[in-house]
């Protein structure tokens, strides 16, 4: 995708506060979840109004840490420096409600402080966890955080749950709102696709105004907070029995975000072919700060935003600069005291709306994600299994919550939770056993198709990523070329070793090396394959990462060739 507003742009001040306005709108959805955190915890309105301030000003620093993208007082990078705001999860929900009702905000504020000290620990990890987190299952967590947003909110369009389901008066305009977006999007041209949100929420909200009339009285005066920002609400309080699902959170969070920061590498760069693991290290490490912050402040955890990423890439606006205004847009609201109650009188169905349409994007991202990999049985084993026991959580919630032992129930407390611990699990098991390096006796005479085959064969075997493959496999068939000058009578010892940083394949042969060839010459008594062999050294230079050769003590040669997953 050619982005119409790249990364480091500067978008004119109408693009830039449209772009900032749509994705406050669609963070807002997620003001939801600390505001049942609240009411389970027996909180009163107008704590719930102040709560909901604190909830925005953590959103606004959070949020701001993660666009970063720099070094701050000589310490490692903070901040994936994409527009990749940050929001409430459902990832700490269940757990945060259960301790909510038994230890009261005190404990939801401390055990979300342990959860931020976690995910900021795995963020140094995640490089040597690399084997155990393959790009497949990032595929999986993108893909199965979209299913989730879009159930949600198709669920908010619908109401699902509530006393009226299907109302017009809620409905109607929710799929007005989505139809505006979709028709803009598809047919409106770049202009309009960079508003396509802002204008389906526009309608929506008229529409549901139209009908509903009282819902555009002004916020009476007595129920406004008499301060702007009031903390500390709740002073946190640390209770380590009840500190395992927001581990597991944090554990899911921590997935989650490399997810998202896989999407924004692939969205901001054409070319991707690999996530750039320092870049999801020092994102990770933003988002764990920002819950770190969060519980400090007195709220519930924080984690990227997947909708956001989505909604980016439908309206072509990828620009750093959107994030800051994000940032700053709600540190601003925090500290206007009716803004919290004027974001819960915004249609929950509209909102929806704006969330169905980003989660989209979400979906198509994973399987892109998916489909860089050449997935085997085994590999396809552990997406499969979990994606459908992740999906199976919530058909048979009771079924999870009944018979699993107690000591597992902190641990399984949403879909994605356990589609991830599935195939974490399952990913851990199969490696074992398998082999990591293949090995080929070749004869020059055969031609390069043995070669190929072999590769293609041993790639899909490992879950290679596939451009990868072809790139071994052009080495190969640029090798086989030479091999009948190297070795014509002799077989070649050919070996491929796969793992998650790189594809190596080496030839062993007896005979003559491969080395550069002289410069080229119009003498007829040139060495034809000497600059023959050469040039074929050359292009296998260009094809290959790294590429190394050396003569044995026992007079074979080696040529080996490196190609980064």
């Amino acid at each position: 995708m050619t982005a119409r507003y790249d990364l480091h742009s500067r978008p004119p001040a109408a693009v830039l506060l449209t772009a900032v306005v749509q994705h406050m709108g669609l963070m807002a959805v997620t003001l939801v979840f600390p505001l049942l955190v609240a009411q389970a915890a027996g909180a009163t309105p107008e704590f719930q109004a102040r709560y909901l301030q604190l909830c925005m000003l953590a959103m606004g620093v959070a949020t701001l840490v993660q666009c970063w993208g720099g070094r701050l007082f000589g310490l490692p990078q903070i901040g994936s420096g994409f527009l990749l705001p940050a929001v409430f999860t459902a990832a700490y929900l269940p757990a945060a409600l259960a301790v909510a009702r038994q230890g009261g905000l005190e404990a939801v504020a401390g055990l979300t402080i342990a959860a931020g000290l976690t995910e900021i620990v795995l963020s140094r990890l995640i490089g040597r966890l690399r084997p155990f987190l393959p790009v497949e299952i990032v595929g999986l967590t993108v893909l199965m955080i979209g299913i989730i947003l879009g159930i949600v909110a198709y669920k908010l369009i619908v109401g699902h749950g509530t006393a009226h389901p299907l109302a017009a008066a809620e409905t109607g305009p929710a799929l007005a709102a989505l139809a505006v977006m979709i028709g803009l999007a598809l047919w409106g041209g770049a202009r309009l696709r960079s508003v396509a949100v802002l204008a389906g929420l526009a309608v929506g909200i008229a529409l549901h105004l139209a009908v509903q009339p009282a819902d555009i009285a002004p916020v009476a005066p007595a129920t406004l907070t008499p301060r702007g920002i009031v903390w500390p609400l709740v002073t946190p309080r640390f209770d380590l029995a009840l500190i395992p699902g927001f581990l597991v959170g944090a554990l899911a969070c921590t997935l989650r975000g490399f997810g998202d920061m896989v999407a924004s590498q692939k969205i901001n760069d054409r070319d991707w072919k690999r996530p750039a693991y320092a870049n999801i290290e020092a994102g990770v490490l933003a988002d764990g700060i920002g819950t770190l912050v969060a519980g400090v402040i007195g709220t519930m955890g924080l984690n990227t935003y997947s909708a956001s990423v989505g909604l980016s890439q439908a309206t072509e606006v990828l620009a750093r600069r959107v994030a800051i205004g994000v940032g700053v847009g709600w540190m601003i609201l925090a500290f206007l005291p009716e803004a919290a109650k004027l974001l819960l009188k915004v249609p929950q169905g509209v909102l929806g709306a704006a969330l169905l349409f980003a989660s989209t994007f979400v979906v198509m991202s994973g399987i892109a994600i998916l489909g860089q990999r050449m997935l085997d049985a085994r590999r396809t084993l552990a997406i499969g299994l979990g994606l459908f026991l992740g999906l199976s959580f919530d058909e048979m919630r009771g079924f999870y919550t009944q018979h699993l032992p107690p000591e597992l129930q902190p641990l399984i407390t949403s879909s994605l939770v356990l589609g991830l611990l599935t195939a974490l699990l399952l990913n851990a098991l199969f490696r074992i056993g398998t082999r990591k390096a293949y090995r080929l006796s070749w004869s020059p005479a055969q031609g390069a198709a043995p070669l190929q085959a072999f590769l293609a064969e041993t790639g899909g075997s490992e879950g290679a990523r596939a451009e990868a493959v072809l790139r071994l496999s052009r080495i190969a068939e640029e090798f086989a070329e030479a091999a009948t000058n190297l070795s014509p009578d002799m077989p070649v010892a050919v070996a491929a070793r796969f793992d998650e940083y790189a594809l190596e394949l080496s030839f062993l042969w007896r005979g003559r090396p491969l080395k550069p060839g002289p410069a080229p010459t119009l003498d007829e008594d040139a060495d034809e394959d000497a600059l023959m062999n050469g040039v074929v050294l050359a292009l296998m230079t260009r094809l290959a990462d790294r590429l190394t050769t050396r003569t044995l003590p026992d007079g074979r040669h080696e040529l080996t060739c490196h190609v980064d997953q």
